[in-house]
């Protein structure tokens, strides 16, 4: 064990513990799981409510895994780990993410997404199977996207992605999850350079999204709300 490795005695015995709590909540356990060397932990997590199958994995260096799996795709999130604390947290975390998260398939439509004229920080716009989602991804991106004009071409394929409502929203206020069946109306148009979408959701609210006109995402877009929207999409 090196100085900067954690417990893994102590995080095994925290484990247990949180075992114990979920066969309480009705939630299906696999037994703590510890690797021969002593190097690693993990266990698996189910329930019949849930679309996934949780497995989290910690090593003694202090790095954990976690492994949210359909029958036919895995999404992987690494984890770093310094403390019981943050380890129990992540257990915590992890569950009620796995209780909300769904494998979807998705297309980028752009990684040049933006929420307006005021909004230089830029993001990803995916197409999943029932909603538009907006992510946004951090300055150096921008940066990168600016200046080498990198974006998404029409032939990139479909990815499976983990798709989970509440974390998106909470990870930053101009991320967005756009359901296609809450779409009252949409416009989209093209310019130049800059391209984008200003969407009306039925409870009256208003979205703008805009995009660099080299990326395909007003194609792909129109295609997909013609049939949702009819003569209410306007391009």
């Amino acid at each position: 064990m090196t100085r900067d490795d954690i417990p893994l005695d102590a995080m095994a015995e925290v484990l247990e513990f949180q075992r114990g709590l979920w066969s309480t909540e009705g939630l299906h356990p696999s037994p703590v799981l510890r690797s021969e060397g002593g190097e690693h932990l993990g266990i698996s997590l189910t329930s019949a409510d849930w679309h996934v199958r949780l497995t989290v994995e910690l090593h003694r260096s202090g790095w954990a895994q976690l492994f949210f799996s359909s029958p036919t795709h895995t999404a992987e999130e690494p984890r770093r780990i310094r403390s019981v604390e943050a380890w129990t947290a992540l257990l915590d975390e992890a569950a009620a993410r796995a209780s909300r998260l769904r494998l979807l398939p998705a297309r980028l439509l752009a990684r040049t997404c933006t929420t307006g004229w005021l909004d230089w920080i830029h993001g990803e716009l995916w197409l999943l199977p029932d909603a538009l989602i907006r992510v946004r991804s951090g300055l150096m991106d921008s940066v990168v996207n600016s200046a080498s004009g990198s974006g998404v071409s029409a032939r990139d394929p479909y990815q499976v992605i983990p798709f989970d409502v509440e974390s998106i929203r909470s990870a930053h206020r101009t991320n967005k999850v756009l359901p296609l069946a809450e779409l009252s109306s949409a416009r989209l148009h093209g310019g130049l350079t800059t391209s984008g979408m200003t969407a009306t959701m039925r409870d009256g609210t208003h979205h703008k999204l805009l995009w660099l006109s080299t990326e395909p995402a007003g194609r792909l877009l129109r295609d997909r709300l013609l049939p949702v929207l009819g003569q209410r999409l306007t391009h």
